[in-house]
């Protein structure tokens, strides 16, 4: 049995529903939009999800995929606790399962995206690049970081999805004062978005004229990473405890290989083929015996 969550409208969990309903794969899918009969209750020392009556058997798992969302003013403020209640319940739950139960991702490990800067060791462990990197509310400090570098990348810290951009020496840096900022120095080169599906890898080269291709026209290209590239891709997958993993690279004109962090929760849909071979993976991997 997986047990699928989020929404029937979301693309990536929707692929892997798909490809589980087309081999037959015995599965629960529980919309977060239409799970009026979902809960999950204590019992004993453990957390039970029932379905209406019915306890989900935690014995018959083989894997579990997570992908919640924060609907907002799409529901009242009750109905909004209500889900908010759930999708924490569900996390606890899968935090809890059986270590034989692949969790993609188990919500622990899913915390690692929420601090580059934390993350940023863990890459550096496994052997790739990391750029010169500040992390400040101070302005002068930012300044003189942006003057010795001149080109400086600035993005969020945290899980937030922010617009990367770069800021130069004449850019105003007040307003970080106001909120922790990662500072990096520029690194021109070639993108790269690693998607890592238990040992597997879907790599593509990202060619754009954007600082932040997601908010800009972009092409890929599937391609085929050098091996020890890919072994630390995998590697720092494994480091962060991550059964999926979005991984960010980029081949510096220096001849290095960059790293700038695992997304825990990887909108996968834009790299994925026409046969939908990660969607593919993802239910090989949730369907596998461990």
């Amino acid at each position: 049995m997986i047990v699928l969550y989020g929404l029937r409208t979301d693309e990536p969990l929707e692929n892997v529903r798909r490809v589980l309903a087309d081999r037959g794969t015995p599965h629960l899918f529980l919309d977060q939009a239409s799970c009026d009969r979902v809960a999950v209750e204590p019992v004993g020392n453990r957390l039970a999800l029932r379905v209406g009556d019915l306890e989900v058997p935690v014995q018959n798992l083989r894997g579990v995929y997570l992908r919640s969302y924060d609907l907002g003013d799409a529901v009242d403020a009750a109905e909004h606790d209500r889900l908010a209640r759930l999708s924490f319940g569900l996390r606890e739950w899968a935090e809890g399962v059986p270590e034989h139960v692949r969790v993609v991702n188990r919500p622990s490990a899913g915390l690692s995206n929420h601090s580059k800067p934390r993350q940023g060791t863990v890459i550096e462990r496994v052997g790739f690049a990391v750029p010169e990197t500040l992390l400040t509310t101070d302005p002068e400090a930012a300044a003189a970081f942006v003057a010795q570098h001149g080109r400086v990348i600035v993005k969020s810290i945290s899980g937030t999805r922010s617009i990367v951009r770069i800021v130069g020496p004449d850019d105003d840096l007040g307003a970080v004062r106001w909120c922790p900022t990662q500072f990096q120095r520029f690194i021109p080169g070639v993108e790269y978005r690693v998607h890592v599906v238990g040992t597997r890898l879907f790599a593509h080269r990202v060619r754009s004229q954007a600082v932040d291709y997601r908010y800009g026209g972009f092409t890929l290209e599937p391609v085929d990473l050098p091996a020890p590239v890919a072994e630390r891709c995998r590697a720092l997958a494994q480091a962060l405890d991550l059964e999926l993993a979005g991984i960010d690279l980029r081949f510096g004109s220096d001849g290095r290989w960059y790293c700038w962090e695992a997304n825990t929760s990887p909108a996968y849909t834009s790299f994925d083929g026409p046969d939908h071979e990660i969607a593919t993976a993802l239910a090989d991997h949730l369907s596998a015996d461990s």
